[in-house]
């Protein structure tokens, strides 16, 4: 008897103090047996509880869960986990996991539901994916910032960037890119609050519920960015702007430099001369815009073209459509087929595929093959000597285009029947010798065909790259063009 009162005590002592919560239900979930940390959590008294249905506690969006795992633990008679959420009588949300097993062969079909409460670490864990959320945000934002700032070539653009990445990433922000006199800064006029002398380029300083970022000056004025400082909550926040400041201090830095080579260029420009700097940028300039639109059209326009053209042979297969339909069914998918080649033409010709991963001399022989196939004269090209020569890729691209407007020109112009490529390196010069037996022209006169030939863009090209060019032609007697590229000039080849 001592041993079965001692076993009750011991029993009734785990009961009484585990933390975790045991219930025994019956079939219609209605309470028999609670440990008295149920009532402590949940805040319901015995009375409250016993003998009625417990999804009463349950969180509405986790009730018809709820139900159909009930129903489906008392078909299958198996043991079964979960998680849930209950509303406890002060109606705090809490987070639970239970574990029940069935006992068929009890009266009332009794289930033993063994509860632990987890609210702490499921807030943890919605913590924590709240700011792994956050921090993507924040990352995303300053890769396409740092992206767009690329395309950003006046104050004006600079300001709607960085003005609606604020409204966005930081709301309430109400940021604004505020201006004011050098002069009236330096001296601190009254209309500027005299902790404005102290601001530093770059350092975020808060005054008076504003956050003031000092972005630099510009035509001899001072920038500041303004935003309200409640906006910043969390760390992360605070060094994601100190990131996105440095970005846009870095733009309005090139923004002050970019004046500064505009008005060179055009003290330059009065004398009718291109320096060979603005003639390098300019076309790697028009090298990037290139790269961009064949990107995009292969990204968009051709994935969409393509994606219509299997959507519509899956048609064309799968129904029976009347003949005639079906005719023109089939000039329109011959149609879209063309369209997905002359994009993938245009986009090779945009960013040619093979330069990089081949190299200038086959890349120029495949370029050569595919005009053969649509053009009406012949191509005899010869390359010596140029194996070791070790391009980059602005080098390499420049002579590639070099030739491609040479071939544009025999195709549109010349009617010459024969064109010859050579290339080969001689005295520490690259030298590319080109001929046809076209029609030639009046290089004395300059005549207006002189430059819808593309030969002024070559010779650009040419000077951009610190060499020399050379044209020899007659009406009549097709056109001689040689080319000299230093190789061990810095500005030049290697």
């Amino acid at each position: 008897m001592e041993n079965k009162d001692s076993y009750k005590y011991l029993f009734d002592t785990i009961l009484n103090n585990t933390v975790d919560m045991l219930f025994i239900v019956d079939k219609n979930r209605h309470l028999v047996y609670a440990t008295p940390s149920c009532y402590k959590t949940t805040g319901y008294n015995p009375e409250e509880l016993l003998d009625r249905d417990l999804f009463l506690m349950l969180h509405p969006d986790d009730k018809e869960y709820m139900l159909q795992r009930h129903k489906n633990l008392l078909d299958s008679q198996k043991k079964n986990s979960t998680e849930y959420r209950i509303i406890t009588k002060g109606g705090e949300i809490r987070h639970f996991e239970c574990k029940t097993t069935p006992l068929p062969d009890t009266e009332n079909y009794l289930q033993v539901v063994s509860v632990r409460d987890n609210t702490e670490r499921k807030l943890m864990e919605i913590e924590l994916e709240s700011r792994k959320n956050r921090y993507q945000v924040l990352q995303e934002s300053l890769k396409n910032f740092s992206g767009d700032l690329s395309l950003v070539m006046k104050l004006a653009d600079l300001e709607d960037r960085l003005i609606k990445e604020l409204e966005t990433i930081l709301p309430g922000s109400e940021p604004n890119l505020l201006s004011f006199d050098l002069k009236d800064f330096s001296n601190v006029s009254n209309e500027l609050p005299p902790e404005f002398a102290n601001l530093k380029v770059g350092k975020i300083e808060t005054i008076k519920k504003k956050t003031f970022i000092k972005i630099g000056e510009l035509k001899r004025k001072v920038y500041i960015l303004s935003l309200n400082a409640g906006a910043v909550h969390e760390k992360m926040e605070s060094i994601w702007l100190e990131t996105f400041s440095q970005y846009t201090m870095m733009v309005f830095e090139n923004l002050h430099v970019i004046e500064n080579l505009i008005m060179q260029l055009e003290e330059t420009m009065q004398n009718w001369e291109t320096p060979q700097w603005v003639l390098r940028l300019l076309f790697n300039l028009q090298e990037q815009q290139r790269m961009t639109l064949s990107s995009d059209l292969h990204d968009t326009v051709l994935q969409d073209q393509i994606d219509l053209y299997r959507r519509l042979e899956s048609l064309l297969n799968k129904y029976e459509i009347e003949k005639d339909s079906k005719a023109k069914l089939k000039e329109i998918e011959q149609g879209l087929l063309d369209i997905i080649h002359k994009i993938r033409v245009t986009c090779n010709e945009l960013r040619p595929p093979l330069l990089r991963e081949l190299g200038l001399e086959r890349a120029l022989e495949n370029l050569f093959e595919h005009i053969q196939v649509t053009s009406t004269f012949k191509i005899n090209f010869t390359a010596e000597n140029t194996s070791f020569l070790n391009f980059n890729e602005e080098q390499t691209i420049g002579i590639y285009r070099i030739v491609q407007e040479l071939l544009n020109n025999a195709e549109n112009h010349s009617r010459a029947s024969v064109l010859n490529f050579n290339i080969h390196c001689n005295d520490f010069q690259l030298k590319m010798e080109y001929t046809d037996d076209g029609i030639g022209l009046d290089t004395v006169k300059l005549n207006p065909s002189f430059n819808s030939m593309g030969l002024t863009g070559i010779t650009q090209r040419v000077q951009s790259l610190g060499g020399k060019i050379e044209l020899f032609s007659k009406p009549g007697n097709g056109l001689k063009v040689f080319i000299e590229l230093p190789i061990n000039d810095k500005r030049g080849l290697l």
